[in-house]
């Protein structure tokens, strides 16, 4: 049996697949301990945690990190470094304020400690490593009372001796995040700073990791990682900044996915929690990027380009200082969460606002079984109201409103903003709340199509169990690109990632994707492109070729200089059947369940998901109920159920 288990800001998701159905089940989460969640959800499913391949989305690591509680971690570099993490690269936010508010530093001086070793930029030793420093350095962890250490010395990426050297000396009871196994690659900034969020949230992972497994004791327990593939939970302990993005990455492994399945492969992913939203475009597969950040710390791991705002279900509605209704990015989240759970919540959330309205029917039940306090959201939103001179229905309509214009913005950022025409692509939407947005999107971004897939509500789960098991590996080596040893060359590296990927990944069977990070002689940024071919007398062409289609691509020419190739990327991902989903039933029929008011609009009919047969049809407006989401489907909307189950909805 196969179980993903997502955990939210406000929900944990569940998804269990045993071969031949698909389950679905939704909790509130459980901040101070997500585990709790995890093992309420399994309870009401009446799971054996023993028979159970479990794939679970953490977002232990990102939450430490957005609330600044990791473990107080001692960053060790070269002397005359020491202050790398606090200068940064001191980009300014805001390009033309004379007086920007200075950025509290992730880390104070006094944490900083300088080593005296210093190797060349082709990796040769200069200066060794000083005998005393594991001496002095284990005196400083004790007297500062560190949890971790994280070390990150120049050009270990070329020779990582000084680096061993000093995780020999280290005491063993202290966690130690090694920048040669982490990034071995160039930019000491970067690189540096995703050493240092790698110790400063493991131990936090790692003690979460195994107390979840001591309690569920599950017979494999694989985490999500930031590149749409799973690890083991021993590797997530030990490389945890790798699951910045272990929740959302899910969710565009089911989306590719279900692109497949559908043979609509240019689609714009849209998925509304409870307290953010995530959105992503797919060209047939997601795109990847080295540049993401987490609370304005870079993250230079190759990850799923995501971009993530505060907007949610969850997502506070309130007056800014010229009296004027504005939303999120604060969350009620969980605990107390939207007025209507009633748990105690007393402000106005996006949640609230479409229960007010009828977009959420005020008979439905939240995962199949949590009632809804209409009444506590009417009062809230009567308050909110008056204060802007507004009934509560009114004031609710313009809290929906202006969430769907932050919603819709994302959406341009991914598109619009990089070239691209958003009425070429269908909106998959998903999460909790993602079908309640999709269309009114969908018509902001001209756009005619929206899918709303299968298990909606928990679609990140889903992509859990869609998940391949898989390594990333890279090694920065600056090479030209002009002769035949420079790519022979390049086959010795990714040969040299190959033993790696084999020794770190022991009795797995592999195959291996190759990407190549080339940039122009000269310019500070590199485009990635595919290395599909193991022939090496055509390997140099095909390599120019498509770093100059990408790179006319992107910024409109190709430049007359020599080519560097700089990053060689090895994906190293485990040969493994692939889930099988099962089609929809074709026998059934589909009649509404119920009718209710929706501000505006009218009498609208109510449609039970599991109840639609496939290739049935209806048009707008009605709500599409299930017990993980509802897709409210508006007038001029016309809806098909395909024969996986996907509602594809077409615009008329």
């Amino acid at each position: 049996m196969f179980l993903g288990v997502d955990t939210g800001g406000t929900f944990t998701d569940f998804v269990l697949f045993d071969g031949q159905v698909l389950r679905f089940h939704k909790v509130l989460s459980t901040p101070d301990d997500p585990s709790q969640a995890i093992e309420q959800g399994m309870r009401y499913l009446g799971l054996d945690a023993s028979t159970l391949h479990l794939v679970h989305g953490s977002t232990v690591a990102t939450n430490a990190i957005l609330e600044h509680k990791g473990v107080r971690t001692l960053f060790v570099t070269n002397n005359g470094l020491e202050d790398v993490l606090i200068i940064g690269r001191q980009t300014r936010p805001e390009l033309y304020n004379l007086t920007p508010e200075p950025e509290a530093a992730w880390i104070s001086h006094e944490d900083c400690m300088g080593i005296s070793c210093r190797l060349s930029a082709d990796g040769q030793e200069l200066v060794p490593v000083d005998l005393n420093a594991g001496d002095i350095l284990n005196r400083k962890l004790e007297q500062g009372g560190y949890d971790a250490v994280a070390v990150c010395l120049l050009f270990s990426f070329l020779n990582p001796v000084h680096e061993q050297f000093l995780a020999e000396e280290i005491c063993p009871d202290v966690f130690t995040s090694l920048s040669h196994q982490i990034l071995p690659e160039y930019r000491e900034y970067e690189r540096g700073a995703t050493t240092f969020l790698n110790a400063y949230v493991g131990p936090l992972v790692q003690r979460y990791l195994r107390r979840l497994e001591s309690k569920l004791v599950p017979k494999h327990l694989f985490v999500m990682h930031s590149a749409g593939g799973v690890m083991s939970a021993e590797a997530a302990g030990e490389q945890a900044v790798r699951l910045i993005l272990s929740g959302p990455a899910g969710g565009l492994v089911a989306a590719q996915a279900i692109g497949q399945q559908t043979g609509v492969k240019k689609l714009m992913t849209f998925d509304m929690g409870g307290t953010s939203t995530d959105v992503a475009l797919l060209d047939g597969a997601p795109a990847m990027t080295t540049e993401g950040s987490v609370a304005g710390i870079p993250v230079a791991l190759a990850m799923l380009d995501i971009h993530t705002i505060g907007a949610g279900g969850g997502s506070l509605g309130w007056i800014d200082a010229a009296g004027l209704p504005q939303v999120g990015p604060e969350s009620a989240g969980a605990q107390p969460g939207p007025a209507c759970y009633g748990l105690g919540g007393d402000l106005p959330t996006v949640t609230d606002a479409n229960l007010l309205i009828g977009r959420i029917p005020a008979t439905a039940k939240l995962g199949g079984s949590m009632s809804l306090d209409i009444a506590a959201a009417r009062q809230v939103f009567e308050e909110f109201g008056r204060e802007i001179g507004l009934t509560g229905m009114q004031a609710a309509e313009a809290v929906v409103r202006i969430a769907e214009e932050h919603m819709a913005g994302a959406l341009r950022v991914v598109s619009v903003e990089r070239g691209i025409n958003p009425v070429e692509f269908s909106l998959l939407c998903f999460g909790g709340a993602g079908g309640l947005h999709a269309c009114a999107l969908a018509e902001k971004l001209g756009m005619d199509r929206v899918i709303f897939p299968v298990a909606s509500g928990a679609f990140s789960a889903l992509g859990m169990l869609a998940g391949r098991q898989q390594g990333q590996f890279s090694r920065t080596r600056r090479l030209l690109l002009d002769d035949d040893v420079t790519v022979s060359a390049l086959f010795d590296l990714f040969a040299e990632l190959e033993r790696e990927a084999a020794a770190s990944m022991q009795g797995l069977a592999l195959t291996f994707e190759r990407r190549v990070d080339i940039r122009y002689a000269g310019q500070g940024f590199h485009i990635t492109v595919d290395m599909y071919d193991d022939d090496e007398e055509n390997v140099q062409q095909q390599l120019q070729q498509r770093f100059e289609h990408a790179h006319s691509r992107a910024y409109g020419h190709i430049l007359q200089r020599p080519i560097e190739l700089m990053t060689a990327r090895l994906t190293a991902v485990v040969k493994q059947e692939s889930l099988r989903f099962p089609l929809c039933s074709t026998r059934g029929e589909a009649l509404p369940v119920g009718f209710s008011e929706v501000y505006g609009v009218g009498t609208v009919p109510h449609y039970r998901r599991e109840e639609l047969p496939a290739e049935f049809s209806c048009t707008g407006p009605a709500l599409i109920m299930e017990d993980t989401s509802t897709l409210w489907m508006p007038e001029k909307w016309q809806m098909r159920v395909d024969s996986y189950g996907h509602l594809m909805l077409e615009r008329t």
